[in-house]
Protein backbone atom coordinates (compact mmCIF):
# COMPACT_ATOMS: atom_id res chain seq x y z
CA UNK A 1 0.00 0.00 0.00
CA UNK A 2 1.59 3.12 -1.26
CA UNK A 3 2.92 5.50 1.39
CA UNK A 4 -0.15 8.27 1.07
CA UNK A 5 -2.92 5.35 1.08
CA UNK A 6 -1.71 3.81 4.44
CA UNK A 7 -1.74 7.83 5.97
CA UNK A 8 -5.20 8.44 4.42
CA UNK A 9 -6.85 4.83 4.95
CA UNK A 10 -7.13 5.57 9.06
CA UNK A 11 -8.04 8.26 10.74
CA UNK A 12 -6.88 9.83 13.72
CA UNK A 13 -8.55 12.02 16.48
CA UNK A 14 -5.22 13.23 17.87
CA UNK A 15 -4.60 14.85 14.58
CA UNK A 16 -7.55 17.00 14.60
CA UNK A 17 -6.59 17.90 18.24
CA UNK A 18 -3.50 19.17 17.58
CA UNK A 19 -5.40 21.31 14.16
CA UNK A 20 -7.49 22.53 17.65
CA UNK A 21 -4.81 23.35 19.34
CA UNK A 22 -2.68 25.18 16.85
CA UNK A 23 -5.60 27.45 15.43
CA UNK A 24 -6.53 28.33 19.17
CA UNK A 25 -2.01 28.79 20.17
CA UNK A 26 -2.10 31.25 16.99
CA UNK A 27 -5.02 32.69 17.06
CA UNK A 28 -5.60 31.43 13.64
CA UNK A 29 -9.00 30.61 11.98
CA UNK A 30 -7.64 28.03 9.72
CA UNK A 31 -5.09 25.32 10.29
CA UNK A 32 -3.73 22.20 8.60
CA UNK A 33 -2.54 19.09 8.25
CA UNK A 34 -1.42 18.62 4.32
CA UNK A 35 0.06 15.41 2.31
CA UNK A 36 1.40 16.47 -0.94
CA UNK A 37 0.12 13.80 -3.69
CA UNK A 38 1.42 13.99 -7.39
CA UNK A 39 -1.58 16.24 -8.51
CA UNK A 40 -3.27 17.62 -5.70
CA UNK A 41 -2.73 18.64 -1.89
CA UNK A 42 -4.59 16.46 0.45
CA UNK A 43 -5.63 17.17 4.04
CA UNK A 44 -5.44 14.53 6.99
CA UNK A 45 -6.48 16.88 9.14
CA UNK A 46 -8.28 20.52 9.15
CA UNK A 47 -9.88 23.73 10.72
CA UNK A 48 -11.82 26.44 9.14
CA UNK A 49 -10.80 25.11 5.76
CA UNK A 50 -14.09 23.36 3.76
CA UNK A 51 -12.15 21.42 0.97
CA UNK A 52 -10.42 18.32 1.73
CA UNK A 53 -7.71 18.74 -0.84
CA UNK A 54 -6.36 21.41 -3.07
CA UNK A 55 -4.43 21.30 -6.57
CA UNK A 56 -0.77 20.68 -6.05
CA UNK A 57 -0.24 23.85 -8.13
CA UNK A 58 -1.77 26.16 -5.53
CA UNK A 59 -0.09 24.67 -2.49
CA UNK A 60 1.75 26.60 -0.08
CA UNK A 61 3.24 23.69 1.96
CA UNK A 62 4.97 22.26 -1.16
CA UNK A 63 6.80 25.03 -1.30
CA UNK A 64 7.77 24.40 2.82
CA UNK A 65 8.58 20.90 1.54
CA UNK A 66 10.87 21.83 -1.25
CA UNK A 67 12.37 24.15 0.96
CA UNK A 68 12.67 21.57 4.03
CA UNK A 69 12.56 24.59 6.71
CA UNK A 70 9.77 26.59 7.85
CA UNK A 71 8.30 28.91 5.10
CA UNK A 72 6.34 31.70 6.36
CA UNK A 73 4.36 34.43 4.19
CA UNK A 74 3.72 37.69 6.88
CA UNK A 75 1.61 39.28 3.67
CA UNK A 76 0.34 37.09 0.37
CA UNK A 77 0.08 40.39 -1.35
CA UNK A 78 3.48 41.73 -1.00
CA UNK A 79 4.99 37.90 -1.85
CA UNK A 80 5.39 37.25 -5.79
CA UNK A 81 4.89 33.64 -5.31
CA UNK A 82 1.35 33.91 -3.65
CA UNK A 83 -0.26 36.68 -4.69
CA UNK A 84 -1.74 35.30 -7.81
CA UNK A 85 -2.50 32.30 -6.14
CA UNK A 86 -6.62 31.90 -6.60
CA UNK A 87 -6.09 30.62 -2.62
CA UNK A 88 -5.41 34.32 -2.38
CA UNK A 89 -7.25 36.19 -5.01
CA UNK A 90 -10.38 33.89 -3.82
CA UNK A 91 -11.36 31.63 -1.32
CA UNK A 92 -10.60 31.85 1.58
CA UNK A 93 -8.51 35.23 0.76
CA UNK A 94 -5.41 33.46 2.11
CA UNK A 95 -2.97 36.51 3.58
CA UNK A 96 -1.01 35.31 6.55
CA UNK A 97 0.71 31.32 6.01
CA UNK A 98 2.98 29.65 7.95
CA UNK A 99 4.14 26.21 8.02
CA UNK A 100 6.54 23.18 9.49
CA UNK A 101 7.50 20.55 6.84
CA UNK A 102 6.84 17.14 7.95
CA UNK A 103 8.87 14.36 7.40
CA UNK A 104 8.55 10.63 7.88
CA UNK A 105 10.29 7.41 7.46
CA UNK A 106 8.47 5.04 4.91
CA UNK A 107 10.12 1.79 6.40
CA UNK A 108 12.29 2.17 9.51
CA UNK A 109 15.60 1.30 7.57
CA UNK A 110 14.48 4.24 5.10
CA UNK A 111 15.61 7.64 5.17
CA UNK A 112 12.84 10.65 6.39
CA UNK A 113 11.09 12.23 3.52
CA UNK A 114 9.17 15.12 3.37
CA UNK A 115 5.48 14.65 2.95
CA UNK A 116 3.64 17.27 4.01
CA UNK A 117 3.36 20.33 6.86
CA UNK A 118 1.44 21.14 9.95
CA UNK A 119 0.36 25.31 8.80
CA UNK A 120 -1.64 27.96 10.35
CA UNK A 121 -3.46 30.55 8.18
CA UNK A 122 -5.18 33.82 8.40
CA UNK A 123 -6.98 36.08 6.40
CA UNK A 124 -5.36 39.22 7.81
CA UNK A 125 -1.37 40.06 7.22
CA UNK A 126 0.44 39.00 10.13
CA UNK A 127 3.94 39.09 12.64
CA UNK A 128 5.13 35.40 13.63
CA UNK A 129 8.15 35.95 16.19
CA UNK A 130 11.23 33.34 16.67
CA UNK A 131 9.15 31.99 19.56
CA UNK A 132 5.75 31.56 16.81
CA UNK A 133 8.24 29.66 14.65
CA UNK A 134 9.50 26.84 17.49
CA UNK A 135 6.30 26.23 18.23
CA UNK A 136 4.86 25.84 15.20
CA UNK A 137 7.52 23.55 14.33
CA UNK A 138 6.63 21.59 17.94
CA UNK A 139 3.08 20.86 16.48
CA UNK A 140 4.81 19.59 13.52
CA UNK A 141 7.05 17.24 15.33
CA UNK A 142 3.99 15.77 17.18
CA UNK A 143 2.10 15.45 13.76
CA UNK A 144 5.45 13.45 12.99
CA UNK A 145 4.99 11.14 16.49
CA UNK A 146 1.85 10.78 15.32
CA UNK A 147 1.66 9.53 11.33
CA UNK A 148 5.69 7.58 12.26
CA UNK A 149 3.42 4.99 15.12
CA UNK A 150 0.51 5.01 12.52
CA UNK A 151 2.67 3.49 9.54
CA UNK A 152 4.25 1.44 12.21
CA UNK A 153 1.24 0.03 13.71
CA UNK A 154 0.27 -0.47 9.81
CA UNK A 155 3.34 -2.03 9.32
CA UNK A 156 3.13 -4.53 12.28
CA UNK A 157 0.09 -5.59 10.79
CA UNK A 158 1.77 -6.16 7.44
CA UNK A 159 4.46 -8.07 8.76
CA UNK A 160 1.84 -10.57 11.17
CA UNK A 161 0.31 -11.72 7.67
CA UNK A 162 3.92 -11.84 6.34
CA UNK A 163 4.48 -14.04 9.51
CA UNK A 164 1.90 -16.41 8.91
CA UNK A 165 3.12 -17.24 5.62
CA UNK A 166 6.60 -18.24 6.93
CA UNK A 167 5.52 -20.65 9.70
CA UNK A 168 7.75 -23.13 7.94
CA UNK A 169 10.82 -21.23 8.58
CA UNK A 170 9.43 -20.75 12.56
CA UNK A 171 13.09 -18.94 13.69
CA UNK A 172 13.39 -16.56 11.66
CA UNK A 173 9.51 -15.63 11.75
CA UNK A 174 9.80 -15.60 15.44
CA UNK A 175 13.50 -13.49 14.98
CA UNK A 176 11.49 -11.26 12.17
CA UNK A 177 8.55 -10.55 14.92
CA UNK A 178 10.42 -9.76 17.81
CA UNK A 179 12.23 -7.03 15.44
CA UNK A 180 9.07 -5.70 14.56
CA UNK A 181 7.90 -5.18 18.49
CA UNK A 182 11.42 -3.47 19.27
CA UNK A 183 11.09 -1.07 16.42
CA UNK A 184 7.15 -0.26 17.77
CA UNK A 185 7.35 -1.15 21.43
CA UNK A 186 4.80 -3.14 20.56
CA UNK A 187 4.27 -6.97 22.13
CA UNK A 188 1.56 -9.53 21.93
CA UNK A 189 -0.68 -10.96 24.53
CA UNK A 190 -3.27 -13.59 25.27
CA UNK A 191 -5.54 -14.45 28.10
CA UNK A 192 -7.49 -18.33 28.37
CA UNK A 193 -10.34 -17.90 30.46
CA UNK A 194 -10.55 -21.24 31.68
CA UNK A 195 -6.99 -20.78 33.71
CA UNK A 196 -6.80 -17.02 33.64
CA UNK A 197 -3.44 -17.23 32.59
CA UNK A 198 -2.10 -14.80 30.00
CA UNK A 199 0.81 -15.14 27.68
CA UNK A 200 2.97 -12.64 26.86
CA UNK A 201 5.50 -12.41 23.80
CA UNK A 202 8.94 -10.40 25.03
CA UNK A 203 7.86 -7.01 23.76
CA UNK A 204 5.04 -6.84 26.89
CA UNK A 205 8.30 -8.03 29.29
CA UNK A 206 10.20 -5.12 28.13
CA UNK A 207 6.98 -2.92 28.56
CA UNK A 208 6.35 -4.06 32.01
CA UNK A 209 10.38 -3.73 32.65
CA UNK A 210 10.38 -7.77 34.15
CA UNK A 211 12.57 -10.16 33.06
CA UNK A 212 11.21 -12.25 29.58
CA UNK A 213 9.63 -15.91 30.49
CA UNK A 214 6.59 -18.24 31.66
CA UNK A 215 3.63 -17.29 31.71
CA UNK A 216 1.58 -14.78 34.23
CA UNK A 217 -1.23 -14.83 36.61
CA UNK A 218 -3.99 -12.11 35.51
CA UNK A 219 -4.16 -11.21 39.07
CA UNK A 220 0.04 -10.21 38.87
CA UNK A 221 -0.23 -8.58 35.41
CA UNK A 222 -3.18 -6.12 36.33
CA UNK A 223 -1.23 -5.27 39.67
CA UNK A 224 1.16 -3.02 37.40
CA UNK A 225 -1.51 -0.42 36.87
CA UNK A 226 -2.65 2.50 38.46
CA UNK A 227 -5.67 1.84 40.66
CA UNK A 228 -8.25 3.85 38.79
CA UNK A 229 -6.80 2.50 35.43
CA UNK A 230 -6.59 -1.34 36.72
CA UNK A 231 -10.59 -0.49 36.84
CA UNK A 232 -11.19 0.96 33.87
CA UNK A 233 -9.19 -2.14 32.22
CA UNK A 234 -10.66 -5.02 34.69
CA UNK A 235 -14.52 -3.24 33.48
CA UNK A 236 -13.25 -4.05 29.58
CA UNK A 237 -12.06 -7.58 30.00
CA UNK A 238 -15.31 -8.64 31.85
CA UNK A 239 -17.22 -7.11 28.76
CA UNK A 240 -14.96 -8.09 26.25
CA UNK A 241 -15.67 -11.87 28.30
CA UNK A 242 -19.25 -11.34 27.99
CA UNK A 243 -20.36 -9.86 25.24
CA UNK A 244 -17.45 -10.28 22.86
CA UNK A 245 -16.76 -6.49 22.81
CA UNK A 246 -13.61 -5.50 21.97
CA UNK A 247 -11.60 -2.42 23.95
CA UNK A 248 -9.20 -0.06 23.16
CA UNK A 249 -7.62 2.00 25.87
CA UNK A 250 -5.27 4.31 27.08
CA UNK A 251 -3.54 3.36 30.59
CA UNK A 252 -0.99 4.74 33.12
CA UNK A 253 1.56 1.56 34.05
CA UNK A 254 3.73 1.61 36.44
CA UNK A 255 6.94 -1.11 35.49
CA UNK A 256 8.92 -2.97 37.73
CA UNK A 257 12.30 -0.76 36.90
CA UNK A 258 11.34 2.45 35.13
CA UNK A 259 9.18 5.53 35.72
CA UNK A 260 5.85 5.68 34.56
CA UNK A 261 4.38 4.49 31.52
CA UNK A 262 1.58 5.46 29.38
CA UNK A 263 0.83 2.42 27.39
CA UNK A 264 -2.13 1.38 24.88
CA UNK A 265 -4.12 -1.40 25.70
CA UNK A 266 -6.17 -3.31 22.45
CA UNK A 267 -8.01 -6.55 23.11
CA UNK A 268 -11.06 -8.45 21.39
CA UNK A 269 -12.25 -11.75 22.16
CA UNK A 270 -10.92 -15.64 20.69
CA UNK A 271 -14.10 -17.42 19.52
CA UNK A 272 -14.37 -20.78 19.40
CA UNK A 273 -17.70 -22.39 18.40
CA UNK A 274 -19.32 -19.12 18.72
CA UNK A 275 -18.23 -19.42 22.24
CA UNK A 276 -15.72 -16.63 23.74
CA UNK A 277 -12.72 -18.85 25.12
CA UNK A 278 -10.12 -16.22 25.11
CA UNK A 279 -8.89 -12.77 24.41
CA UNK A 280 -6.10 -11.65 22.63
CA UNK A 281 -4.32 -8.53 21.90
CA UNK A 282 -1.59 -5.70 21.79
CA UNK A 283 0.10 -3.69 24.46
CA UNK A 284 2.04 -0.55 23.38
CA UNK A 285 4.24 1.45 24.74
CA UNK A 286 2.84 5.02 23.54
CA UNK A 287 4.55 7.15 26.40
CA UNK A 288 6.72 9.41 23.94
CA UNK A 289 3.75 10.84 22.69
CA UNK A 290 1.45 11.02 25.16
CA UNK A 291 4.09 13.03 26.75
CA UNK A 292 4.38 15.54 23.58
CA UNK A 293 0.73 15.85 23.10
CA UNK A 294 0.28 16.79 26.87
CA UNK A 295 3.10 19.16 26.79
CA UNK A 296 1.47 20.97 23.29
CA UNK A 297 -1.67 20.93 25.60
CA UNK A 298 0.20 22.68 27.96
CA UNK A 299 1.77 25.56 25.82
CA UNK A 300 -1.56 25.97 24.06
CA UNK A 301 -3.53 26.57 27.98
CA UNK A 302 -0.64 28.27 29.70
CA UNK A 303 0.60 31.94 28.92
CA UNK A 304 4.32 31.79 27.77
CA UNK A 305 4.98 35.17 29.62
CA UNK A 306 3.44 34.50 33.12
CA UNK A 307 2.76 30.96 33.51
CA UNK A 308 -1.09 31.71 34.67
CA UNK A 309 -4.15 30.29 32.12
CA UNK A 310 -3.99 31.39 28.64
CA UNK A 311 -7.03 32.95 26.49
CA UNK A 312 -7.74 29.76 25.14
CA UNK A 313 -7.34 28.23 28.85
CA UNK A 314 -10.19 31.13 29.99
CA UNK A 315 -12.34 30.88 27.51
CA UNK A 316 -13.09 26.87 27.55
CA UNK A 317 -12.86 27.35 31.70
CA UNK A 318 -15.54 30.16 31.90
CA UNK A 319 -18.02 28.08 29.41
CA UNK A 320 -17.51 25.07 31.47
CA UNK A 321 -18.35 27.22 35.24
CA UNK A 322 -21.13 28.75 33.59
CA UNK A 323 -22.60 25.78 32.78
CA UNK A 324 -22.26 23.96 36.31
CA UNK A 325 -23.34 27.46 37.78
CA UNK A 326 -26.66 26.96 35.53
CA UNK A 327 -26.80 23.10 37.04
CA UNK A 328 -26.36 23.99 40.24
CA UNK A 329 -27.20 27.52 40.87
CA UNK A 330 -24.09 28.65 42.33
CA UNK A 331 -22.29 32.43 41.53
CA UNK A 332 -20.12 32.94 39.28
CA UNK A 333 -17.90 36.21 38.98
CA UNK A 334 -15.83 37.81 36.40
CA UNK A 335 -13.03 40.85 36.47
CA UNK A 336 -11.82 42.31 33.69
CA UNK A 337 -8.01 43.42 34.39
CA UNK A 338 -6.45 46.33 32.11
CA UNK A 339 -2.97 47.65 33.58
CA UNK A 340 -2.31 51.64 33.14
CA UNK A 341 0.82 53.08 31.95
CA UNK A 342 1.84 49.65 30.77
CA UNK A 343 3.02 50.80 27.57
CA UNK A 344 5.03 53.40 28.75
CA UNK A 345 7.24 50.68 30.78
CA UNK A 346 7.54 49.01 27.62
CA UNK A 347 8.73 51.82 25.97
CA UNK A 348 10.94 53.26 28.67
CA UNK A 349 12.63 50.02 30.22
CA UNK A 350 12.52 47.89 27.42
CA UNK A 351 10.00 44.55 27.10
CA UNK A 352 12.23 42.96 29.68
CA UNK A 353 10.83 45.32 32.12
CA UNK A 354 7.77 44.89 30.84
CA UNK A 355 7.30 40.68 31.32
CA UNK A 356 8.19 41.61 34.62
CA UNK A 357 6.04 43.46 35.47
CA UNK A 358 3.19 41.05 34.01
CA UNK A 359 5.02 38.21 36.20
CA UNK A 360 4.64 40.47 39.13
CA UNK A 361 0.75 40.70 38.01
CA UNK A 362 0.21 36.94 37.90
CA UNK A 363 1.59 36.64 41.30
CA UNK A 364 -0.70 38.55 42.67
CA UNK A 365 -3.87 37.02 40.83
CA UNK A 366 -2.49 33.32 42.16
CA UNK A 367 -2.47 34.94 45.91
CA UNK A 368 -3.62 32.04 48.79
CA UNK A 369 -6.69 34.26 49.38
CA UNK A 370 -8.26 34.59 45.79
CA UNK A 371 -9.52 31.16 46.46
CA UNK A 372 -8.63 29.28 43.33
CA UNK A 373 -9.74 31.65 41.27
CA UNK A 374 -8.85 31.19 37.83
CA UNK A 375 -6.24 34.05 36.26
CA UNK A 376 -5.96 34.67 32.82
CA UNK A 377 -3.71 36.60 30.45
CA UNK A 378 -6.13 37.82 27.53
CA UNK A 379 -3.31 39.12 25.47
CA UNK A 380 -0.74 42.22 25.73
CA UNK A 381 -1.90 44.10 29.53
CA UNK A 382 -5.33 42.62 29.15
CA UNK A 383 -5.96 39.95 32.24
CA UNK A 384 -9.32 38.16 33.65
CA UNK A 385 -10.43 36.86 36.69
CA UNK A 386 -13.09 34.12 37.09
CA UNK A 387 -14.51 33.80 40.83
CA UNK A 388 -15.95 31.09 42.28
CA UNK A 389 -15.84 31.42 46.01
CA UNK A 390 -19.37 32.45 47.29
CA UNK A 391 -17.91 34.70 50.31
CA UNK A 392 -15.41 36.26 47.64
CA UNK A 393 -18.22 36.94 45.38
CA UNK A 394 -20.64 38.55 48.12
CA UNK A 395 -17.89 40.82 49.05
CA UNK A 396 -16.90 41.56 45.11
CA UNK A 397 -16.50 45.28 45.78
CA UNK A 398 -14.10 45.22 48.58
CA UNK A 399 -12.06 42.07 46.56
CA UNK A 400 -11.97 44.79 43.92
CA UNK A 401 -10.93 47.54 46.30
CA UNK A 402 -8.30 45.55 47.33
CA UNK A 403 -6.80 44.05 44.13
CA UNK A 404 -6.58 47.49 42.98
CA UNK A 405 -4.27 48.57 46.07
CA UNK A 406 -2.32 45.18 45.27
CA UNK A 407 -1.71 46.05 41.58
CA UNK A 408 0.22 48.70 41.92
CA UNK A 409 4.05 48.34 40.64
CA UNK A 410 5.94 51.80 40.49
CA UNK A 411 8.80 51.55 38.13
CA UNK A 412 12.00 53.72 38.08
CA UNK A 413 12.72 55.19 34.92
CA UNK A 414 15.68 58.39 33.69
CA UNK A 415 12.40 60.61 33.38
CA UNK A 416 10.93 59.42 36.84
CA UNK A 417 8.65 56.94 38.34
CA UNK A 418 5.85 55.04 36.29
CA UNK A 419 3.54 53.34 38.33
CA UNK A 420 1.59 50.60 36.90
CA UNK A 421 -1.84 50.37 38.24
CA UNK A 422 -5.11 48.17 37.67
CA UNK A 423 -8.59 49.45 36.27
CA UNK A 424 -11.15 46.68 37.04
CA UNK A 425 -14.46 45.81 35.58
CA UNK A 426 -16.46 43.37 37.37
CA UNK A 427 -20.28 41.54 36.65
CA UNK A 428 -21.36 38.54 38.05
CA UNK A 429 -23.63 35.60 36.30
CA UNK A 430 -27.43 36.32 36.30
CA UNK A 431 -29.58 33.75 35.70
CA UNK A 432 -30.10 30.43 33.52
CA UNK A 433 -30.69 32.24 30.65
CA UNK A 434 -26.86 34.16 30.80
CA UNK A 435 -23.92 33.10 28.90
CA UNK A 436 -20.09 33.95 28.75
CA UNK A 437 -21.25 36.70 25.87
CA UNK A 438 -23.45 38.04 28.56
CA UNK A 439 -21.11 37.76 31.67
CA UNK A 440 -17.85 39.27 29.16
CA UNK A 441 -19.88 42.44 28.12
CA UNK A 442 -21.19 43.58 31.47
CA UNK A 443 -17.93 43.20 32.35
CA UNK A 444 -16.18 44.86 29.55
CA UNK A 445 -18.74 47.81 30.68
CA UNK A 446 -18.10 48.31 33.76
CA UNK A 447 -14.49 48.37 32.81
CA UNK A 448 -15.02 51.13 30.63
CA UNK A 449 -16.77 53.01 32.97
CA UNK A 450 -14.42 52.35 35.70
CA UNK A 451 -11.75 54.04 33.08
CA UNK A 452 -14.04 57.10 32.42
CA UNK A 453 -14.32 58.22 36.37
CA UNK A 454 -10.18 57.12 36.38
CA UNK A 455 -7.31 55.03 36.05
CA UNK A 456 -6.27 52.39 38.73
CA UNK A 457 -10.30 52.03 40.19
CA UNK A 458 -13.03 49.30 39.58
CA UNK A 459 -16.49 49.58 38.47
CA UNK A 460 -19.15 46.74 39.78
CA UNK A 461 -21.72 45.84 37.61
CA UNK A 462 -24.62 45.34 39.39
CA UNK A 463 -28.47 44.51 36.31
CA UNK A 464 -30.66 45.84 39.80
CA UNK A 465 -30.87 50.10 38.99
CA UNK A 466 -31.24 50.68 42.61
CA UNK A 467 -28.40 48.82 43.66
CA UNK A 468 -25.80 50.34 40.84
CA UNK A 469 -22.81 50.90 42.31
CA UNK A 470 -19.12 52.12 41.48
CA UNK A 471 -15.63 52.46 43.34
Amino acid sequence: MPLLEKLLSSGDQGLHDLVEAGSALFDCPMALVSVLDNDCQRFLARRGVDADQTPIEQSFCRVAVAQDRLLVVPDTHLDVRFRSNPLVTGEPQIRFYAGAPIRVRPHPDAPAQGIGAFCVIDSLPRTFSKADSARLISFARGVEAMLQSRLSSLALSEDAVLLKAMLADKERAERQFRQAERLTSIGCWRLDLASEKVVWSEGIYDIYGIPFGGTQNLDDALAYYEPEDRTRLEAALDSAMRTGKPFDLELDLVPSSSSLKRVRAVGEPELEDGRVTALIGVLQDVTERHRSIAELDKRANTDEVTLIASRHKFVSYIDARVDLAKISRERLALMLIDLDHFKQVNDTLGHAAGDDVLRAVAMVLRSPWLKGSLAARLGGDEFALVITDPGLIAGLSELAEKLVGELRFPRRSPAGTITVSATIGCSELIGTSDNRHDLLQRADRALYRAKAQARGTYWVDIPRRDLDNAA
